[in-house]
């Protein structure tokens, strides 16, 4: 696949084998529809790597926020949960999971209660990049008579959080001075590996964000201070940054699903893509123009091209439409355009569409259910009981 997304090779994708879903016709539209054959063959398949690697796999809820997926990763081989934030982990910890890492880093007071509260329920691991907020949590333990484990976030290249990986033994060494706190290891998370270009790009960014946390785990260490955690994480690096020696953990989200994002990346086909959003057009008064009932309330805002090089633009793939381009979101309108070669192909009101979405994650998050089906058949509702727990 070329970096470039011309139109034609759009088209071979809206027609590649796998790409559309046996969806029942009862199942109403806009609704996110998940094949929980696909979801298990995903599942399967990280956990069959982890194993080989003998490396922790701890899955980030903050895609599905549906417990029945977490559930379904964790009886298929992952060790824990990843968790963005408290209050997402307090939903989880309400479903019965344990062992969860909040990966966000904890700040302030009110975060401080929320996580002794979750630390009296359950089995829970922080993170942080600061030495003051790392304090501030240690004395608020310590008044309690509690203790938390701790990971350092360290910047491979992202550029969002964490401390420099220069940086990371001197700020670690003072955490591991902190009473009330136990600093475990060191996190990651390589983002910045989806903007290189090519899958030779990917590769080269995952491995050296592997390189750069092996050996400040390495620096760490030589001060004397354990680092038992090096976790890292991302669907599209999951593979390759863990081929690094060293690594422990790793923390995929997407990868039960997977996206269109993920298929631009080439980390898998369609046939890998598990998740659909089912939309109906509802108007269609030009021929080179139609309206689905799909807007950015069902399928969210995230462009591809602002993360992938040379991403399309638009919001999603148009299963088995070659030609239409799902180019422009309203609230509750998919604004559907021609720009294929020739006549536009016709469509008609009321006929049913697959969009296979930029971004898994938003669209659990806006339409908070799925509509799971096994065969052709739906065999369950479920809930995205996280939704909204962003604090």
């Amino acid at each position: 696949m070329s970096q470039t997304m011309a139109p034609p090779q759009q088209a071979a994708l809206a027609e590649a084998v796998g790409g559309a879903l046996a969806i029942p016709a009862e199942v109403e539209s806009p609704s996110l529809v998940v094949d929980l054959g696909r979801v298990r063959r995903n599942l399967d398949d990280m956990a069959a790597f982890t194993m080989e690697r003998k490396i922790d796999l701890v899955p980030h809820v903050k895609t599905h926020r549906t417990p029945e997926f977490a559930r379904l990763q964790v009886d298929a081989g992952a060790t824990g949960i990843c968790a963005a934030k408290i209050s997402e982990a307090e939903v989880f910890a309400d479903a019965g999971f344990d062992n969860i890492l909040v990966a966000y880093p904890i700040a302030g007071q009110d975060k401080y209660a929320r996580a002794k509260r979750l630390l009296r329920r359950k089995a829970a691991r922080f993170c942080t990049d600061d030495v003051g907020a790392a304090s501030a949590f240690s004395e608020s333990l310590v008044a309690d008579g509690l203790e938390a484990d701790l990971l350092l976030l360290v910047d491979v290249g992202y550029h969002r959080a964490g401390v420099a990986a220069g940086d990371a033994p001197d700020i670690a060494a003072e955490i591991a001075a902190l009473a009330g706190v136990t600093l475990r290891g060191i996190l990651a998370h390589e983002g910045h590996a989806y903007t290189a270009p090519g899958v030779e790009g990917l590769r080269e960014a995952s491995l050296a964000a592997g390189e750069l946390m092996r050996r400040t785990a390495a620096s760490i260490r030589s001060r004397g201070i354990p680092v038992d955690v090096v976790s890292v994480g991302s669907t599209a690096t999951a593979k390759v940054t863990t081929l690094v020696d060293g690594i422990t953990e790793v923390r995929p989200g997407i990868y039960p699903f997977n996206d269109y994002g993920q298929v631009l990346r080439e980390t898998v086909g369609l046939e890998r893509c598990a998740a659909r959003v089912l939309a109906t057009v509802v108007s269609h008064v030009a021929a080179n123009r139609a309206i689905i009932d799909a807007g950015s309330k069902a399928l969210g805002q995230d462009r591809l091209s602002i993360h992938v090089p040379g991403g399309v633009e638009g919001h999603g793939l148009l299963i088995g439409l070659p030609g239409w381009h799902l180019h422009q979101l309203s609230e509750e309108h998919g604004w559907l355009q021609w720009i294929g070669r020739g006549a536009p192909t016709p469509l008609t009101v009321g006929q049913r569409v697959q969009v296979l979405p930029n971004h898994i994650c938003s669209v659990f998050h806006v339409l908070g259910e799925s509509t799971v089906i096994e065969d052709g058949q739906v065999v369950a509702i479920w809930t995205a009981t996280a939704r909204g727990c962003s604090k």
